[in-house]
């Protein structure tokens, strides 16, 4: 172990947590007025009578597999009542349940945490019921332990034991809870926890999840001592070593759901607020998240621990049955046949994370060993026999990232352009607060790396804009702005290219709108006239918007309509030439070149599809919308004019492809035909169905049936006239359309 690793784990193992994984005691019989809907009012000590009622009520408890709830009575016997089944009359329970989360916060380390109980399940175990060990899934938001509330019934057996980090807690409800006591235990979620096999009466006990508020503070500086200066100075010292980011494992597993700095749990939360305000003291940046360890390899049964109980099975090697009633929790990991680890969740908050880090598990700092007892989450598939069933682990373990901020940069360089921009974003968001050192990277980063061409990707580089914003320096916009931001100019969103306006001269951005107005692509051309769109029609950016509409003929020519570009960007694009239009009424070539520009190659669903159906939208008034629409009506006129006729005979051509050769050369006479109309293929299945794909894979004049009559069945081939319906289909549409068009009053 390097030196640096040995000194930081030293201070780190100092700092401890005031609470334990797991805290139990009893209170005082508190009458609870629990009502269960169709029982009615519960007297105490809860008796087998009442027992026998809820019973009718309640449902096999199941337990959870990964995603699954799965219900085994060889992993968990017992009955649960839902929460929306149960009502408390004595408004004292509540104040009962409040007093008790009370009480277990200090013992759990979390004193200075808002914490609610939020009730789950009414539990009821019989004799020889149980619950093999387990860890709580988090059933809601904010979720991080368990709280049991016993309620007074004799019984005896059902301990409850609850191991963590090699250390094992075993409570005893029997003696309180025959005594007109309520125990109680309260334990966090990772904590992997059993119920032994009840020996007699019945256990009821009231299930409730501990779940962390919003608003809790974060532990204050007085509270830790010495210890961040000590952990600075051992970062500062080693500020050079190699391999970044220095990750620092803490002690607990946590779900991406929960994994908050509020959700930390004993020791891990002083500690990472130990190291985080010692990275922002030697001039780190420090980021939390989770390291995933994932296992994947051969299930083993564990025989021995799915007959625990008294559940007796016999094993069976042959019996492919035999495994159907095996969960997960019947199971252990045996040879492992692939495993990885990475980083998958960041916590919110905080500086941006670095997304691409190379791992290499022998820098992780930790004196705990990686793959060491219960994962968070574990699977198993195959469940239908011994042969190929699979075992899956994944450990998250929480932990803290730093890295020196003289490194930043080449760090940064090393990411995606996404993970760059959210940095950006980020000192952009603090801009008062940026030292001249990071405007500097910021800088270097942008014009070396980040500005380079991103037109046509899906990433957002507003920070950019936002840059420059912050900047409000005219003249380096003028000399180097426009470079970046021609490069990135369609993923800069309209709202920053007004905060751009509104700062700097219009004249700034005149060369960046003519390039990228003609640059050829749909979208660029379609976000530039957006842009126009949004500036103010008067006043200082008058000139500017009337000098690029001058350009719109050109640059709508230069996209060469209709193109392979979808409908949606084709009719924003006339949409806002429609509305820039109002400015150029009485410019008749302009109005002459546009139309042009528009309309130098008509299809039919161009002109149905995008041209009428946005100009019948948005052209009532404009002169444009008039001109453009009278091009229209004449293409529309034509194509009614020239009616579709029927076919004049049966006969059809033969398809020109190169596969199915021999299927399309039994075919021809047929198709060549003009009076036959039927043709019956007799063949075993395998021709027949390799006729019926040839037929699928063109568009042909062909219905197919199967006549299931003799031996071979015949496949029944028979002409339609389809494609004749379809044009006349497409024909009557076009006369609709034609009067609609006709109708419209522009004027």
């Amino acid at each position: 172990m390097s030196d640096f690793k040995k000194q930081l784990l030293g201070v780190l193992n100092e700092i401890k947590g005031s609470g334990s994984f797991v805290t139990t005691g009893s209170k005082s019989f508190v009458f609870p007025g629990l009502e269960v809907r169709g029982v009615g009012e519960i007297g105490f000590p809860v008796n087998a009578v009442q027992v026998t009622e809820m019973i009718k009520g309640a449902h096999q408890a199941p337990f959870g597999k990964g995603s699954e709830t799965i219900l085994d009575t060889n992993v968990r016997s017992a009955w649960e009542i839902d929460a929306d089944q149960i009502v408390f009359s004595n408004s004292d329970w509540s104040k009962f349940i409040e007093t008790l989360v009370e009480q277990v916060k200090p013992d759990l380390g979390i004193s200075e945490h808002s914490v609610s109980a939020h009730l789950y399940k009414l539990l009821i175990y019989e004799q020889g019921d149980f619950f093999l060990a387990h860890k709580d899934s988090e059933k809601e938001k904010g979720m991080f332990g368990t709280l049991i509330v016993g309620l007074p019934s004799r019984h005896t057996g059902g301990e409850l034991s609850v191991r963590f980090d090699g250390k094992t807690e075993t409570i005893d409800f029997s003696v309180p809870a025959s005594n007109y006591k309520i125990p109680f235990a309260a334990f966090y979620a990772d904590c992997e926890h059993e119920i032994l096999p009840l020996t007699s009466g019945y256990r009821v006990c009231l299930v409730y999840n501990l779940v962390q508020n919003k608003g809790t503070e974060k532990i204050g500086i007085h509270q830790l001592g010495g210890y961040v200066d000590r952990l600075a100075d051992i970062l500062k010292t080693h500020e050079d070593d190699q391999g970044l980011p220095k990750m620092v494992l803490l002690g607990h597993q946590y779900t991406p759901s929960n994994f908050t700095i509020a959700a930390l749990k004993l020791n891990d939360r002083p500690k990472a607020e130990s190291l985080l305000l010692a990275a922002e003291k030697a001039g780190y940046y420090a980021k939390m998240g989770l390291i995933t360890s994932f296992l994947a390899g051969q299930l083993e049964v564990d025989y021995a621990r799915s007959n625990r109980h008294g559940k007796q099975r016999q094993y069976n090697p042959y019996d492919d049955e035999y495994d159907d009633d095996l969960s997960a929790e019947d199971g252990v990991m045996g040879e492992v046949y692939d495993d990885r680890i990475d980083i998958e969740h960041w916590m919110p908050g905080g500086v941006p994370p670095l997304q691409n880090i190379a791992f290499d598990e022998e820098l992780l700092i930790t004196d705990i060993e990686l793959n060491e007892g219960e994962p968070i989450q574990k699977e198993a598939e195959g469940y239908t026999g011994n042969a190929g069933m699979e075992m899956y682990y994944w450990y998250h373990y929480g932990a803290v990232f730093l890295w020196p901020k003289k490194y930043h940069y080449q760090m940064l360089t090393e990411q995606g352009t996404e993970n760059k921009l959210e940095w950006i974003a980020w000192y952009n968001e603090r801009w008062d607060a940026v030292s001249g050192a990071e405007r500097k990277l910021i800088e270097r980063l942008i014009t070396e790396d980040v500005s380079r061409a991103n037109l046509g990707k899906e990433v957002n580089c507003t920070p950019l804009a936002d840059w420059l914003i912050n900047l409000n320096d005219e003249q380096y916009v003028f000399e180097k702005g426009t470079v970046i931001l021609t490069n990135n100019f369609s993923q800069i969103a309209v709202e920053a290219w007004l905060k751009l306006f509104e700062l700097y001269t219009a004249s700034c951005f005149e060369p960046v709108f003519a390039e990228a107005g003609a640059m050829g692509q749909s979208a660029i051309v379609r976000h530039w006239l957006a842009i126009l769109n949004s500036l103010p029609e008067t006043g200082r950016y008058e000139a500017f918007v009337m000098g690029q509409a001058e350009r719109i003929p050109g640059n709508i020519k230069a996209l060469n309509l209709p193109n392979k570009d979808g409908q949606t960007v084709i009719k924003d694009i006339l949409r806002n030439v429609l509305t820039l239009s109002k400015l150029k009424d009485g410019d008749n070539t302009w109005l002459k070149n546009t139309i042009e520009a528009f309309t130098r190659v008509l299809t039919r669903n161009y002109v149905n599809k995008i041209l009428v159906e946005v100009l019948l939208e948005w052209g009532a008034g404009l002169p444009l919308a008039k001109q453009m629409m009278a091009v229209c009506k004449e293409h529309l006129v034509y194509r009614v004019d020239h009616k579709p006729q029927p076919p004049a005979d049966w006969s059809r051509a033969v398809p020109s492809v190169s596969n199915y050769k021999k299927q399309w050369a039994l075919l021809a006479d047929f198709l060549q035909s003009p009076t036959q109309q039927i043709f019956d293929y007799q063949r075993v299945q395998a021709e027949r169905d390799l006729m019926e794909d040839a037929i699928r894979a063109v568009t042909i004049d062909l219905d197919m049936e199967t006549i299931k009559k003799g031996s071979p069945h015949t496949l029944r081939i028979t002409k339609n006239q389809n494609a004749y319906e379809a044009v006349l289909a497409d024909w009557k549409a076009d006369v609709a359309l034609l009067k609609q068009v006709s109708d419209f009053q522009f004027l």
